[in-house]
Parts: structure tokens; C-alpha cells; sequence
């Protein structure tokens, strides 16, 4: 007689072998389920999420070092001026669409900063000239921008055009030939930028980034004389490095 351990015993592995036949999944290599290639769901999502165009807003925090260029009162130029620089900030709305590959970009830009324009008095020719004043500036621009598409790092070069607003305060611009302006004035003018920067990105949706641009404007101010005639005029080409640092957020 079979003993009834040994025909448990066989009984057990004929169940096993009949089991990994109806189910051949149980048998197949692990490693073979790392391997496959994704499904046809998970492949449409992928596509679908580049075919979508990458809506970003950002913040920024800028500081200005401006060129030394001379103040003009009417044709009479200050050769001795001092520009200013200052602190600033802005704000961003920009998009990568689908269509450029999320390599070209566009976005408005608007910002703002302080400085101030200085030159001492002098004497030249019997004409005693100076010039004080603080220079608030509001910039609306647009850019155009193209990156390299990196996963964490993205460098970027572009250019931007757009109006440029220049507020002179607490004038005091003298010239003895010509007169003194002492009321505020305003000016918008044209103004591009150069622009040099880079995004770093820590989330798929959060980033920091940090610009060089390089701003070309120029005032032209128009002053009043009692009664409200045109008196005289100043001007200052104004161009100016600006370095700014700021968090954005795709959406």
C-alpha cells in the first residue's frame, strides 16, 4: 500500500502543475513586468501633457545700475550728470506654446524701479547749471524668448519692446541762461531690452529664476511757466543694467 504522505505529497504538486498551466501569468518572470512597454492609456496622457502649451506667472525683486549719460536742458547738455540706480519689482505672464516646442516663448512683463539724476552746479562760459532730481520708472513690455529645454536647468535669451514711463520729483534743474524747473514732470516713451537669464525648476509646477536685461529709454520732459504755456524742456537717454531674482509657477 502507497503510503498517504506520499500521496498527499503528489497530489499537491499535480495541483501546483496544473495551477501554473491555467495561469501562466503566475509563472512569468518578474523582470518582465518592469519591461513592458507602457499602456496605450498611460502613452495618450504623456502626449497629450507635451501637446499642452506651459502657462507660467512669476515675481521678481530687481536692482538698476544706470550709465552715466548727460542731462540735456533744452539743447544745453550736463556733462558733469550722474544717474542713480535703485530697487524695483515686477510681475510676469508668459506661455511656451505647443506649437514651438515649448522652446519659444512670449510673455508681458510689467515693473518698476527708483534712482535719481544729479550734476553739481558749475560755472561754464557765465552759465551756471545743476540738476536734482529722483526718476521713478514703470516699464510695460513685451518679450519673446527662446531656452533650451532641460528638465531642472533652463537658460534663456530674448528681447523685449514696449512703453517705458520716466517721472521726474523734487525737481530742481537750474540753467541761468535758460531758467529753473522746480514742478514734476512725466514722460512716456518707446524702450527695448535685452534679456539673459535662467529658470531652475524644483517641482513640476514651482521655479526660481534670475535675469540680466539691458533697458534703453529716452525722456523727454516738457515743463509749464505760469498761465500754462510750454516752457523750457529736458531730456536724459536713459539706459540701464538690470539684474532681478524671482519665484514663478506653471499652471
Amino acid at each position: 500500500m502507497v503510503p498517504i504522505e506520499r500521496v498527499v505529497w503528489i497530489s499537491v504538486v499535480l495541483v501546483t502543475v496544473g495551477a501554473l498551466s491555467w495561469h501562466p501569468a503566475m509563472a512569468a518572470d518578474p523582470d518582465d513586468e518592469v519591461s513592458s512597454p507602457p499602456s496605450a492609456e498611460n502613452q495618450n496622457q504623456l502626449e497629450t501633457a507635451e501637446e499642452k502649451p506651459e502657462w507660467y506667472v512669476g515675481l521678481f525683486m530687481l536692482g538698476t545700475l544706470p550709465s552715466n549719460r548727460a542731462l540735456k536742458f533744452e539743447t544745453d547738455p550736463y556733462s558733469n550728470t550722474s544717474v542713480e540706480g535703485g530697487l524695483g519689482g515686477g510681475l510676469k505672464v508668459g506661455v511656451y506654446p505647443a506649437f514651438a516646442r515649448r522652446v519659444l516663448g512670449f510673455e508681458a512683463e510689467l515693473s518698476g524701479f527708483n534712482g535719481g539724476v544729479n550734476a553739481p552746479q558749475t560755472l561754464s562760459d557765465g552759465v551756471i547749471r545743476s540738476a536734482d532730481f529722483r526718476l521713478n520708472v514703470f516699464n510695460a513690455m513685451a518679450n519673446m524668448l527662446l531656452r533650451y529645454p532641460g528638465k531642472v536647468i533652463q537658460p534663456y535669451a530674448g528681447a523685449g519692446i514696449g512703453l517705458s514711463g520716466g517721472f521726474a520729483r523734487s525737481l530742481n534743474v537750474q540753467n541761468s541762461s535758460v531758467g529753473t524747473i522746480h514742478e514734476n514732470a512725466g514722460d512716456a516713451a518707446f524702450a527695448y531690452q535685452l534679456i539673459a537669464g535662467g529658470r531652475v525648476n524644483l517641482t513640476d509646477r514651482l521655479f526660481f529664476f534670475s535675469e540680466y536685461k539691458y533697458m534703453v529709454a529716452n525722456y523727454k520732459w516738457e515743463s509749464e511757466v505760469p498761465g500754462g504755456a510750454a516752457g523750457p524742456s529736458f531730456s536724459l537717454p536713459f539706459r540701464t543694467h538690470i539684474i532681478s531674482g524671482g519665484v514663478g509657477f506653471n499652471f
